[in-house]
């Protein structure tokens, strides 16, 4: 056999490509960690909130920890509201940049090499060995290892070299770390619905404590007319309550990229590369949310990379099988739910979030079953619900009529979410 720089190399240093670097270090294998930015976490692309689930399963640190949340308010595009507080907290917000080079860190305190400033650019198998190519400070860089974790993010480039296109479905995110926001409570995230705001995607307002906040929204492309830097500004202009928030606040950076949503079906796996957290579509299509899962993702990767090195001809394929079964579901009710809201228009946005910000049963439904990580727990009860409501609730019907567009999009694998949405703005 060639001679091999590592055993595992870790494209991206993202949580999942932290994480995985992290569990395969711990567990004795020559790792190499690598990032193509100068700086890991740099520059940060999310809101930062990861749920209490993942802190206490993969024991995060409390020093990340900016706010804790609590609560959630829903505006429609009319500015009604649909409010719901849970008896506990549900989530932390972290400052991803230091969240990320904790992770980094670690993985280095545990003997991986941390390797910055290199893009990879293409894998090619060779006699029992990936060798990678790319560009490290403009100049041409190969390393070779006996297998690869791609962690890579939303738009990897590793598993089209090996034979395997990744085929997703993007939204583009923009937002702005902001100062002197005013909030009626610091423990609720403000979600904005809305075509006019927010087109195949919402906005939000994610306080970060003590008057800081990051507002910013994502955008279908195939729904906006406009980029998400249109949208944005007009949200803190003429949004009836985003503006009041936001019109005097400061602006301390901007933070943009894409997003996969609707994407998680090939197969993640592919000779000696496993795909993890956004690389492999591992993201809630409600919220684009998806650290938590990419921190499960990772160290499963890595535990499959370790137990694939030590001869197991089946750790490839139990890695595919163990995060679809952690949270394969969550991907198809959110992927679900993402179709059905894209289906209803401002204006049933409107009706329906007005019927239900009063509605003492849907509180306590959410209280009761609502978890931002599984949200497949709430998506069979509000459904439930509805069929019994819409007996004597007229917008109630309004969410039927999506719901089946919803089964009919997924049913074809997503195709019809631009071709039935699309100019529905009114």
């Amino acid at each position: 056999m060639s001679r091999v720089d590592f055993d595992l190399i870790v494209a991206g240093a993202g949580p999942a490509g932290g994480m995985a670097a992290l569990t395969a270090a711990k567990s004795g294998l020559r790792v190499a960690l690598v990032e193509e930015h100068p700086e890991v976490g740099a520059p940060a692309h999310c809101s930062g909130k990861i749920q209490l689930h993942a802190f206490r399963e993969f024991n995060l640190p409390e020093h990340l920890i900016l706010n804790t949340l609590q609560a959630g308010a829903f505006y429609a595009p009319d500015g009604s509201v649909a409010r719901v507080r849970r008896p506990e907290p549900d989530s932390h917000v972290v400052d991803r940049v230091v969240f990320d080079r904790w992770l980094a860190d670690e993985a280095q305190r545990h003997g991986a090499e941390l390797i910055l400033n290199t893009r990879l650019a293409a894998a090619e198998r060779h006699d029992g060995v990936l060798r990678l190519r790319g560009q490290r400070s403009g100049r041409a860089v190969a390393l070779s290892a006996r297998i690869i974790i791609d962690a890579e993010g939303a738009r990897p480039v590793l598993p089209a070299s090996l034979g395997l296109r990744l085929t997703r479905r993007h939204v583009f995110g923009l937002q702005y770390q902001m100062d002197r926001v005013e909030f009626e409570e610091e423990d609720c995230p403000e979600i904005y619905l809305g075509r006019g705001y927010a087109p195949g995607f919402f906005a939000w307002i994610m306080p970060l404590g003590g008057g800081r906040a990051r507002a910013g929204l994502c955008i279908d492309p195939h729904l906006a007319s406009r980029g998400p830097g249109y949208y944005l500004e007009r949200l803190i202009r003429e949004h009836p309550v985003a503006s009041r928030r936001l019109r005097g606040a400061v602006v301390e950076r901007k933070l943009a990229g894409p997003i996969p949503v609707l994407g998680a079906r090939r197969p993640s796996v592919i000779d000696r590369m496993l795909i993890a957290g956004d690389a492999a579509g591992q993201v809630k299509a409600t919220s684009g949310g998806g650290i938590y899962f990419s921190l499960i993702a990772g160290r499963l990767a890595a535990q499959a990379a370790h137990r694939f090195l030590g001869g197991d001809g089946g750790a490839l394929a139990w890695y595919e099988a163990q995060w679809r079964r952690r949270f394969g579901r969550e991907l198809h009710a959110t992927a679900f739910a993402r179709v059905t809201l894209n289906h209803m228009t401002d204006g049933e946005l409107n009706a329906f979030v007005a019927s239900i910000g009063d509605d003492e049963r849907f509180r306590r439904l959410v209280e009761q079953r609502g978890d931002t990580a599984y949200q497949s727990r709430l998506v069979a009860p509000v459904l439930a619900a509805t069929l019994r409501w819409s007996l004597v609730r007229p917008v109630s019907t309004v969410l039927v009529k999506a719901v089946r567009y919803g089964f009919e999009a997924l049913w074809d694998g997503g195709a019809r979410l631009s071709a039935r949405t699309n100019g529905r703005l009114e």
